[in-house]
């Protein structure tokens, strides 16, 4: 009798991947019903696997049933019940011994012999999500690998292709005994007549011998063959390479005269730029730009990328400021430091929508994402128009105003006075109004970037000093010793906050000499384990005495070792700021700007982005060094 015992399992003592709130036997047997069957398998896999991440304890009470059922054609739905086994089976390997329920290596143990017999069943689709299932055996994969080979070639196209990549993927846990006949086998097929099976073999071998070269033309060969390949399947294929091989398939597709392979490309073009710089790779995706049926995603690379030292695509931008992706071309050819950029800018920040995000989002690192910046992250290069543009913004920061909106604003205004103090001076008193609103703090870091352009906010400064706690006090104390120049109240202010919060010894530093009381506690807080305090505590040094240059190297240093921070940026930032620089750290910074990758904690554009602007400050460093004058990074 088919699942026979399964009313005998205490279902409700077992801990489930969502609620449980499920009557487990009556889904299974659901699964024989032709008009429940699918709707009882997808809330299997809810209640079992939902979002990953462990394996509960009615995973391998169940196993046995689910491959019962997999393996009955009384069963409508069998791909779907293998598929419930393969992610589980997936999510086993992967996850740590205390996330996987201890009965599940045994259970899986007694279902290999069900799921290698489906392998010959009468369903390809059957025998191709038993192949998925069997994929991440990781207790005898030996026998699966033989079994794979022992069946080839399958009648099926689609099982073959699953039955290659299965192998490659198998490859990393096959014994001795078995790996060098998979490999043998791998190989004949990657040279075989077929274009489609020799590309499987060839992803294949990429897959089995990570670290190796990357065989280009069968990849090539198998995606542009009739009938060309969908774009999803060149998008998984694309994203799944990596290294030069990899970059030289991207590159044939790019210039392929197929529309779809293109977009596919420039997404994967898009992928592999947040983690390396390819000069010829983002050189491919600006000739393509024009045959492409949305050229949102290639603009957006191309936007990421643009400097105001090399405003290579501002025309490009240009003649998209009309197009759908006009939101995008704005972003470039703000970026590239166009004034065609003004007159859109300031049109855009009269309204209090923009279309652009307010909070900056962080992607997953190594991942394009190609949405546009934030509007803070899209104006911060643009202080060079703060003239024009101070004038449209200030009646954005009234109190009565939109709050992120105005936020947004006010840390734009903040980063644009430090170099453009008499442009921004233009709005000190709507900043001195909002003294007495809850974003003083923000107001207060604009005025202090100021300076002494903002005297007449003076008088709102002093009746704050020393009120209320945290962020706010401090800025105030600091925006009044910089507008002022008095650093008594700020000395008084911040002494006793510091090591409180890392901003406290960031603004400290500023009071320079002044300050020299504190040099003790920042150079016990320049080693902390934490990243940004031991950077502002070094900072802080920097400014006071001249000390701290290694403190603000580490970070850098780290670069080499492929461990990006946050505050790899600030540090380079602070090493402008330094005089003589040693052979050892000037060594550093040369190795640091010849590395490909990028050099960046965060993922999208940002990656892009950030990694630019570390490189030009690490340049910027070097150049200041006499007789050192390295080449512009290239993109």
């Amino acid at each position: 009798m088919i699942f026979d015992g399964i009313d005998d399992i205490p279902w409700g003592e077992l801990t489930y991947a969502y609620d449980g709130d499920c009557d487990v036997p009556a889904l299974v047997r659901s699964l024989l019903v032709e008009e429940e069957a699918f709707a009882a398998a997808d809330e299997l896999l809810n209640e079992l696997f939902h979002q990953g991440g462990f394996v509960c304890t009615a995973a391998p009470a169940i196993l046995p049933f689910l491959v019962e059922a997999a393996g009955s054609p009384r069963v409508p739905c069998r791909p779907a019940v293998l598929e419930i086994i393969a992610l589980l089976a997936g999510t086993a390997a992967e996850v740590a011994p205390r996330w996987l329920a201890p009965e599940w290596p045994r259970a899986w143990t007694r279902a290999r012999p069900g799921l290698l017999a489906l392998l010959a069943d009468e369903n390809p689709a059957v025998r191709a999500a038993a192949i998925q299932a069997l994929g991440d055996d990781g207790d005898d994969p030996d026998e699966v690998a033989r079994a794979l080979l022992a069946r080839w070639p399958d009648p099926d196209v689609s099982v073959r292709t699953d039955t290659l990549l299965a192998l490659g993927h198998l490859a990393g846990r096959l014994s001795a005994a078995v790996l060098p006949e998979t490999l043998i086998f791998l190989r004949e097929q990657a040279d075989g007549p077929d274009v489609h099976h020799a590309m499987d073999a060839a992803l294949a071998l990429a897959k089995a011998l990570p670290g190796r070269p990357i065989r280009p033309a069968p990849i090539i060969a198998g995606l542009t063959a009739e009938p060309v390949a969908p774009p999803h399947v060149a998008e998984r294929v694309l994203y799944g390479l990596d290294g030069p091989g990899g970059d030289a398939v991207r590159l044939a597709l790019l210039a392929s005269p197929d529309r779809r392979l293109r977009a596919a490309a420039v997404s994967a073009a898009g992928d592999t730029l947040t983690r390396r710089r390819v000069p010829g790779l983002l050189t491919a995706v600006r000739g393509c730009v024009g045959g492409l049926d949305d050229p949102a995603r290639a603009l957006a690379i191309l936007a990421a990328h643009a400097r105001r030292e090399d405003a290579t695509d501002a025309d490009l931008m240009a003649a998209h400021l009309d197009g759908p992706a006009a939101y995008i071309a704005l972003w470039g050819l703000a970026w590239s430091g166009d004034d065609r950029a003004v007159p859109r800018l300031a049109r855009l920040l009269t309204g209090r929508k923009t279309g652009f995000p307010l909070h900056t989002v962080h992607a997953e690192r190594h991942r394009f994402w190609p949405r546009e910046p934030s509007l803070g992250e899209l104006l911060r290069p643009c202080a060079p128009w703060a003239g024009s543009l101070v004038p449209v913004i200030a009646p954005h920061l009234r109190p009565g105003s939109a709050g992120d909106f105005r936020r947004a604003l006010l840390e734009t205004l903040a980063t644009w006075a430090a170099t453009r103090a008499a442009d921004v001076a233009g709005v000190v008193p709507e900043l001195t109004a909002l003294l007495d609103h809850d974003d003083r703090a923000l107001a207060a870091r604009v005025l202090g970037e100021i300076g002494p352009g903002a005297a007449p906010a003076v008088p709102g400064l002093e009746r704050l000093l020393g009120a209320g706690d945290g962020g706010a006090a401090v800025e105030i104390a600091w925006a009044h010793f910089r507008v002022t120049g008095d650093p008594g109240p700020a000395l008084h202010i911040l002494g006793p906050r510091l090591g409180d919060d890392h901003h406290v010894a960031r603004r400290l530093g500023d009071l320079g000499p002044h300050a020299a009381a504190h040099v003790p506690t920042l150079r016990l807080l320049a080693g902390s384990g934490d990243d940004w305090t031991a950077h502002e505590a070094a900072h802080a040094l920097l400014k006071i005495t001249g000390e701290g240059v290694h403190a603000l190297m580490r970070p850098v240093s780290d670069l080499l070792e492929g461990r990006p921070s946050a505050v790899a940026p600030a540090a380079a930032r602070a090493l402008t700021g330094v005089g003589e620089l040693s052979r050892g750290h000037l060594a550093i910074i040369r190795a640091v700007l010849a590395d490909d990758r990028r050099h960046s904690d965060r993922g999208g554009v940002a990656a892009i982005s950030e990694d630019l602007e570390l490189r030009a400050l690490l340049a910027e460093r070097l150049r200041q060094e006499g007789g050192t004058r390295p080449a512009r990074p290239a993109p």
